[in-house]
């Protein structure tokens, strides 16, 4: 009777045992919010990520962007990610004919395609170090022309193909994240203009709320989120010729909360500007907020 017991449970602790290693598995780190491409995944985990972020500025200045990110573990050390903007709404105050006008571009904007392999990994009793640097290419699926009346850096698109090289590191323990990623951009030249390039460093803190220690994989965990943003872009260029108001520096700092679990997460964080200087007469960031809905899924398909 006891050899029989065994024999039909077994079936059942072994399916049990294989969906906690999977929801384990597919269990996602914390993961950034503002800077996606630094987010720390595991072999055959895929996220799918849908993030809202609104932008006001001075002088009517106002942008709304829906950018969608799928990140893939296509190995224990390579991670493919796409981020895609795939709703963009400019609106700003513009002169047309000596009257001052609010105009709004609306359309599908830029595409990067990115590769980020972990060269170094440093695994301690509940945490790991990682330093992965990254290489990306910009897509021009946006609309360079989306309002012909609107000058071009407010068009959802910049209309063409740019580069992208980072530095990526994150710590990951029981009790806390954090990560850091410091990336340089640079575009090439279509129908005469050129994007300014752009250097950019990023870094994120988080910590546990509420509950401090999970017990089950099920579980979902409040966080502490904090991240810091510095944004340097040189002028744009028309036919050679710097474009006045365009590039400058501007450091951000990004408080918010994060509620994370096995297989899904929400997370909101505004965006405050600390400091800000521009090239010439141009809008001024004022503050932005933005949203993330996070879902994980694990399979079996990687290197």
């Amino acid at each position: 009777m006891r050899r029989l017991a065994i024999k039909l449970l077994l079936p059942f602790l072994g399916a049990t045992l294989a969906l906690a290693a999977t929801v384990m598995l597919a269990t996602p780190a914390r993961a950034q919010i503002t800077f996606p491409s630094a987010s720390p995944i595991s072999a055959g985990n895929i996220a799918v990520r849908v993030q809202p972020l609104v932008t006001e500025g001075t002088e009517g200045a106002q942008s709304v962007t829906g950018e969608g990110v799928i990140i893939y573990g296509a190995s224990p050390n390579l991670a493919l990610i796409s981020e895609n903007d795939l709703v963009v709404s400019n609106m700003a105050d513009v002169t047309v004919g000596g009257k001052a006008e609010r105009l709004a571009a609306t359309g599908l904007g830029d595409s990067l395609e990115e590769a980020r392999y972990t060269i170094y990994q440093l695994d301690g009793i509940g945490s790991t170090f990682r330093i992965a640097p990254l290489i990306g290419v910009s897509v021009p699926t946006g609309m360079d022309n989306a309002n012909p009346a609107m000058p071009r850096n407010d068009q959802t698109g910049s209309g063409d193909w740019g580069g992208k090289a980072a530095l990526t590191s994150s710590w990951q323990t029981l009790d806390w994240d954090a990560a850091a990623e410091v990336s340089y951009e640079t575009h090439s030249t279509a129908a005469g203009y050129q994007v300014g390039d752009k250097l950019e460093a990023n870094a994120g803190f988080y910590y546990p709320l509420w509950p401090k220690i999970i017990e089950s994989p099920f579980e979902k965990q409040l966080f502490l989120s904090l991240e810091t943003n510095y944004i340097s872009e040189t002028y744009d260029r028309l036919y050679g010729h710097f474009m006045p108001g365009t590039g400058g520096q501007l450091w951000l700092l990004d408080p918010g909360l994060m509620y994370t679990g096995a297989l899904s997460s929400i997370n909101f964080t505004f965006l405050l500007p600390m400091m800000q200087t521009t090239n010439g007469p141009a809008s001024r960031y004022d503050f932005g907020f933005e949203l993330e809905l996070r879902w994980s899924f694990f399979t079996n398909h990687h290197w």
